[in-house]
């Protein structure tokens, strides 16, 4: 329970069911819509400019009775629990992206953001942890935490999103929110992400970003597809992932 607890920025408080969410899986999108279900959403343009992740950190979450009754909700299972995971293939590209224009993040594959990094390097970095691949930023580990499934009662996935949603309104009586409404974020790659090539050992910079971004599938060889296999395996057999499927 601790994980979900401390892993997961779980939002419960005020909404019937408790959603849970990984960085990279599209919980920007997510995390509007919560807050535009529970009446927050002026809140969140107001207080944090429209961050909802700037939001949900250092106001939701800072609410008194938001740990005590998330651990209650918890332990009296009163209330379903939902998570929004993503495609392996393509949250691992994403976090990848993320990783060489995060000065934080791309130093722990022994670079910068001006050296820039390979995805067939990052990957193999990422394998060489082995178990302790558990440990490191959430943005880039895997989506899966050992026991989770105890605790879940659905998983959404992103590439359904909108049919997830529309069902999560139906069953709870809420009104139907426009997907235009809560899916733009400056977070997102995926509109730019039209280069098509081999990306896979390609040395990428920051500077990529000032112009088209390669496609998803332009970051995959046999070697690379291997190594997202084997490094998320666990994201690809619990959330019911087809390994062999890139785009979905």
């Amino acid at each position: 329970m601790d994980s979900i607890t401390i892993l997961y920025s779980p939002l419960s408080q005020r909404f019937l069911s408790i959603l849970l969410w990984t960085p990279k899986s599209g919980c920007t999108t997510y995390n509007k819509w919560v807050f535009l279900k529970i009446g927050l959403f002026e809140k969140v343009l107001q207080d944090t400019e429209g961050d909802v992740h700037r939001y949900r950190d250092f106001v939701y979450r800072k609410e008194p009775d938001y740990t005590q009754g998330l651990t209650k909700n918890l332990l009296e299972a009163k209330k379903d629990i939902h998570k929004l995971v993503r495609n392996p293939y393509k949250r691992a590209v994403s976090s990848f992206l993320h990783t060489i224009c995060s000065e934080w993040l791309i130093c722990k594959f022994d670079s910068d953001i001006n050296k820039g990094l390979s995805f067939k390097k990052f990957l193999n970095h990422l394998k060489s942890l082995g178990p302790n691949i558990n440990t490191i930023e959430r943005h880039i580990a895997p989506q899966y935490i050992d026991g989770e499934e105890q605790f879940i009662t659905k998983y959404i996935q992103l590439e359904n999103f909108n049919n997830h949603i529309t069902e999560i309104e139906k069953t709870y009586g809420l009104l139907k929110t426009p997907h235009s409404q809560i899916s733009k974020s400056f977070h997102h790659f995926s509109e730019r992400m039209v280069q098509k090539g081999e990306y896979a050992e390609a040395i990428l910079t920051v500077e990529i970003f000032a112009g088209r971004l390669p496609t998803y599938e332009s970051f995959y060889n046999k070697e690379t597809k291997e190594l997202v296999k084997v490094i998320f395996a666990k994201d690809f057999e619990i959330y019911g992932y087809d390994k062999d499927n890139i785009i979905r």
